[in-house]
């Protein structure tokens, strides 16, 4: 029987070859907007040219679970699978479970308008490996058990740079999405792209001084 042909992304076990980066999970209970959370970190790893880890393609879901039960408590369960091809012998490789968990559909007032959330638990687990030879054609060559060694050695110091850009892209991620809903980064960000926790946006109003004795160009030079 021929072997199946490994696919980049998917995990080939304890190997020299799915360098473990870095974890982290964020773990909230409270108000939130699901939808918009979940659309929110979806569009970061398509801006980070992420795909996913069989077809390539935007939708790096690899698992959805919606259940409603009959007291009308949602929960959730979500893989995605993501990798980004940095070369032909290296991958970023991405693996993400949602977990939703007593999740109610709620309004809440906010800036005096009512606006529809969720009170739910939920936790988010994330794992980043670099992944080394993706289609195991250091396997074929004739090294043999000479091959691991000979592999560290040629290429030692693209390994640490690949480790350390691969950290720094999952703790941008953690701290986006620590933002997000609220919880403690390590250090200050700036707003993101969605509202906060998906419906909490205040836009700044304007100060009076800054109205008063505007710079103005002579009219020669507008």
């Amino acid at each position: 029987m021929k072997q199946q042909e490994f696919v980049p992304g998917q995990l080939r076990g304890a190997t020299w070859k799915d360098d473990f980066v870095w974890f982290f999970e964020v773990e909230k209970g409270g108000l939130v907007a699901l939808e918009d959370m979940y659309m929110h970190i979806n569009h970061w790893f398509q801006k980070e040219l992420f795909g996913h880890w069989q077809s390539g393609d935007k939708t790096i879901e690899d698992f959805y679970l919606h259940r409603i039960r009959p007291d009308g408590v949602q929960e959730n369960m979500i893989w995605w699978r993501a990798i980004r091809k940095v070369n032909p012998f290296c991958y970023y490789t991405c693996k993400l479970d949602w977990q939703v968990f007593g999740a109610k559909k709620s309004e809440v007032m906010y800036n005096e308008k009512k606006v529809k959330a969720h009170k739910a638990g939920f936790v988010i687990r994330v794992w980043w490996w670099v992944q080394w030879d993706p289609y195991n054609k250091w396997e074929k060559t004739w090294l043999g058990k000479w091959q691991e060694w000979f592999f560290r050695w040629l290429r030692n110091q693209d390994m640490e740079d690949h480790r350390d850009k691969l950290k720094e892209i999952a703790t941008r991620l953690e701290n986006e999405m620590k933002s997000y809903v609220e919880v403690a980064t390590a250090h200050p960000q700036p707003r993101t792209f969605f509202p906060e926790e998906g419906y909490k946006y205040k836009k700044q109003k304007p100060k009076p001084e800054e109205f008063e004795n505007l710079p103005r160009k002579p009219d020669w030079q507008i």
